[in-house]
């Protein structure tokens, strides 16, 4: 085997030439040669991934900045815990590790489940292939082979490793798995002029299957170095970026931890400087960290997320890992794959024309008798039988199992004449003479005994036409065709040309057992019509495009087909003008690789709106290209080569039905009705999910203000505290968690399909939300719980300058109860208003979200326990308050609601003078 082979140059070359290069032989290699190739380059699979990465994955998990913030604060609570026992530093300790151990683990499950592509890729690859070895035929497993054996491959098998054909006849392959591409690759055992491996018509490709003929093929690349193994590589080392939600998230933790990390040892220090104790201060910054910290708020997130990933689940959005529920809302490019995704991967007989002259006819719709030119007339009835009858005796099939087998246009063809009413199996009885596909020639032909017809490419036809559906050919005439095929190719059709000759009845008897020569039968042809082919679009595709654009999402067609069939679905679609020149809006994949990431980003920018022609490498590419101008793209395919350009994106989006395991798997989420539309569906489902989070996070962070200022008071002033560390938990894990819940389940606004996507300069924790939250609500929610609190101390005649109660004191414990209730009461008007931004959120009525209303009675009973129920007055260490204090707490209610009703009055009234 000459080990400086380049696979590039394997299609260029003679069969002679390839097995000298793989040192083979037509009858293979021997057993003894096979075994030490295998030791020399491998078996023939892809490489495991790394057995040990899931550990390293929790590791990263359980060392993120959060969760190593909570680690450090639940082992400073339990020292303080160990120095002053009593103080509930070690529920707190507890608390604090539990949630940062969640958090790890949920973050952690959606990671490994994300990463089982290469499960999907060697589960693709089939098992058994039949070899030429030591001069005989031999069923070994695919993992043994290596370059250089000769493989036996028939119709419905599928590929195990790249090689190059022999050997055949008839042999047409599926590669649009590798692809792209729907229509059959007929081989072809001669050298290619192509200049890409993936271009040859030379050469079978692993994991692509057989759909008609047999033959032989020499393996040239096994393993990672086949196409296939190709994308495997790029699939499974591609790592993909941050989704938006968790770049959010992580900047809240940073400024969270900022603010409450700083405030924390402001304090600490201050404390020190004043003279108290170590311990009480240790105590005390903790207790300014942990009112800070919304605990309770990243656990939310996931239970929000989870809630919106079911309900995408119900509008057939299958979301597998939960951070892409919100990804899809931040979408502002989706790239495309065309075959289907857009189409519907079925290559379909759509039109039949026959080309008629001035006179023939009164004048079909589009036909201008007046000129003198030429026209096409759609054929009906028993014209179209007639020409589908002939086209079919050109074909060949078989019926296996009760499935009609062959290639995809013979198959067709056999379905429309049985939707005609015709017996496609009284032209198979008739047929004496089949002249199969020839590569070269680009037709295939068929006998009955009277009469002989042919199909194929219109200029593998011309040479033979003598007349056009009646009327004499001389070049004039031709040429007229030739307009008239143009016009048809400009479509994006795919054009064959069907024409017949009745054979003359005493000179020519064609038979099985004495077959008339090619040359004898191809002459003096008249022209019957043209069939045009198409992989049909989705009915449901361009509202769906309609819908994106309105939403200022950008559609991108990148694709593997021809650039002229690729604009013509895309005009269809909607994704450029009808009237849209392919030079202009189009870009191939050769064109692609001299482009440097700026010359695509121009093009971008300038109108290029389809890809075409494009591998797989070239697709991440272009991804890659638009995260660098800030967008965030969804990408969206079916096939193996899909794969690394699904897993580079920000969203990979899968085809569920059509969709391929590779694709699902490198997929973030899977379109379970393999609907175009869906994806709009989802897209204004994740944009409900990012406003409902925001929602519960202004709502959560209300509460911060009343938890801090007490500590900040304490420590300035010699007041007591009016909220333990123990019922700071109990609100931020206990009483927020089912309103930030009811909040995560808000249904869409009106109008949330008519906003342009977000971007990534809107932040989901900005000084907006952080200013309404701590220094307006949450100022005003601590000024009315302290006021409380100071009522309640007053009340039992305690003044300032008096010695701090002890913990245990009873009008202590009723004081730190009156104002937690307070605050938990106040919470319902501030769960009420943060339904919407703009209106009371009364208005949408509170039996709506049944879960809100569940939140507002959790609030309501907690308020009460607090105060009456003994084992939870033990718990948080309160005590029984007078019904009049009850009723101050309840006032709070009006109070925080009223005062953000004015606010969002006052700012809509700005607006509306701005306007």
């Amino acid at each position: 085997m000459n080990e400086n082979l380049e696979p590039g140059r394997i299609h260029n070359v003679e069969t002679e030439a390839v097995l000298a290069l793989l040192g083979s032989g037509p009858g293979g290699l021997s057993s003894d040669e096979a075994q030490r190739r295998l030791q020399q380059v491998g078996p023939n699979v892809l490489s495991e991934p790394d057995r040990h990465a899931w550990l390293r994955a929790l590791g990263r998990q359980l060392t993120n900045f959060f969760t190593l913030l909570l680690i450090a604060a639940a082992a400073i609570c339990v020292v303080a815990h160990r120095a002053a026992p009593g103080e509930g530093m070690d529920v707190m300790a507890w608390a604090l590790a539990g949630v940062a151990v969640l958090n790890a683990i949920f973050s952690f499950i959606q990671e490994y489940r994300a990463e089982r592509a290469m499960q999907a890729l060697l589960a693709f690859l089939p098992q058994q292939v039949t070899v030429m070895r030591d001069g005989g035929e031999h069923r070994i497993p695919a993992d043994a082979l290596v370059p250089g054996d000769v493989i036996s491959i028939s119709e419905g098998d599928r590929i195990s490793a790249d090689a190059r054909v022999i050997s055949g006849a008839g042999l047409s392959l599926n590669n649009a798995p590798l692809t792209g591409e729907s229509r059959a690759q007929t081989c072809t055992t001669k050298p290619s002029p192509a200049e890409r491996l993936l271009d040859a018509d030379n050469v079978v490709f692993a994991g692509c299957s057989v759909l008609r003929g047999r033959g032989k093929a020499v393996v040239f690349a096994t393993g990672r170095r086949t196409e296939f193994g190709r994308i495997a590589t790029l699939s499974t080392e591609v790592e993909r970026a941050p989704s938006p939600l968790e770049r959010e998230t992580a900047h809240m933790v940073r400024v969270l931890t900022a603010i409450a990390v700083g405030m924390g040892v402001s304090f600490f220090i201050y404390g020190m400087a004043t003279g108290r104790p170590l311990l009480i201060n240790l105590v005390f910054m903790m207790g300014i960290i942990v009112a800070n910290v919304p605990e309770g708020l990243l656990p939310t997130f996931t239970l929000a997320l989870a809630m919106g990933s079911v309900r995408m689940a119900r509008r057939k959005v299958l979301v597998k890992g939960l951070p892409a529920v919100e990804t899809l809302g931040a979408v502002e490019v989706i790239c495309t794959d065309k075959t289907g995704t857009l189409t519907r991967n079925s290559l379909r007989l759509t039109e039949v024309y026959a080309p008629r002259w001035p006179g023939q006819h009164d004048g079909p719709e589009g036909f201008d008798g007046a000129s003198g030119a030429g026209a096409l007339e759609v054929l009906e009835g028993e014209a179209l039988t007639e020409l589908l009858a002939a086209a079919y005796l050109a074909s060949e099939t078989q019926r296996i199992d009760g499935e009609l087998r062959g290639d995809p246009l013979d198959v067709e063809l056999a379905v429309k004449l049985e939707a005609q009413g015709s017996d496609p199996t009284s032209v198979d009885a008739a047929r004496v003479q089949q002249l199969p596909f020839d590569v070269d020639l680009r037709r295939a032909a068929g006998c009955s005994a009277s009469q002989f017809a042919v199909k194929g490419a219109w200029m593998s036809l011309r040479p033979m036409i003598v007349r056009a559906a009646g009327r004499a050919c001389d070049v004039a005439t031709l040429a007229e065709v030739d307009a008239l095929v143009t016009s048809l190719t400009r479509r994006g059709k795919r054009v064959i040309a069907v024409a017949t000759r009745a054979l003359d009845a005493d000179s020519e008897h064609p038979s099985a057992d004495d077959e008339l020569p090619r040359e004898s039968l191809e002459r003096e042809l008249e022209l019957r019509g043209f069939l045009c082919l198409e992989d049909p679009l989705r009915d449901e595709v361009p509202p769906a495009v309609a819908a994106a654009r309105g939403a200022g999402i950008e559609v991108v067609m990148i694709t593997g087909d021809h650039p002229e069939t690729a604009s013509e679905i895309a005009r269809q679609a909607g994704l450029v003008p009808a009237d849209a020149d392919a030079a202009e809006v189009a870009l191939t994949g050769q064109a692609l690789e001299q482009m440097s990431n700026a010359a695509v980003t121009d093009a971008y920018r300038s109108g290029v709106r389809i890809f075409a022609r494009t591998t797989p490498a070239q697709k991440m590419k272009i991804v890659q290209v638009l995260q660098s101008m800030g967008k965030v793209v969804a990408m969206t395919g079916d096939g193996v080569n899909d794969a690394p350009a699904l897993r580079a994106a920000d969203m990979g989006i899968a085809m569920g039905l059509q969709g391929t395991d590779v694709a699902r798997e490198a997929a973030q989420i899977v379109l379970l009705d393999d609907n175009f539309a869906s994806i709009v569906a989802g897209i204004e489902e994740g944009r409900t999910v990012f406003a409902n989070i925001r929602k519960f996070t202004n709502y959560v962070l209300v509460s911060n203000g009343p938890e801090i200022l007490p500590y900040l008071l304490f420590v300035l002033f010699p007041v007591p505290l009016a909220l333990t560390v123990i019922q700071i938990l109990s609100i931020d894990l206990g009483t927020d968690i089912v309103p930030s819940m009811a909040l995560g389940r808000e249904p869409p606004e009106p109008g949330v399909m008519q906003q342009p996507p977000r971007g990534h300069e809107t932040h989901l924790l900005n000084f907006r939300l952080i200013a309404h939250s701590y220094f307006f609500l949450g100022l005003l929610e601590a000024a009315w719980s302290l006021s409380v609190f100071a009522y309640v101390m007053y009340e039992g005649g305690w003044r300032l300058g008096m010695d701090l109660p002890a913990n245990d004191d009873p009008l202590y414990r009723s004081a730190t109860g009156a104002a937690l209730a307070t605050i938990l009461l106040m919470q319902i008007g501030n769960l009420i208003g943060r339904r919407s931004e703009t209106r009371s959120g009364l208005d949408a009525g509170l039996l709506r979200n049944p879960l809100l209303a569940v939140g507002i009675v959790v609030q309501v009973v907690f308020s009460w326990a607090v105060l009456h129920w003994p084992p939870l007055r033990s718990v948080l260490a309160t005590g029984p308050v007078d019904a009049e204090v009850y009723g101050l707490a309840w006032l709070g209610v009006p109070l925080i609601f009223g005062a953000d009703w004015l606010r969002k009055q006052i700012k809509k009234r700005r607006q509306a003078a701005g306007a």
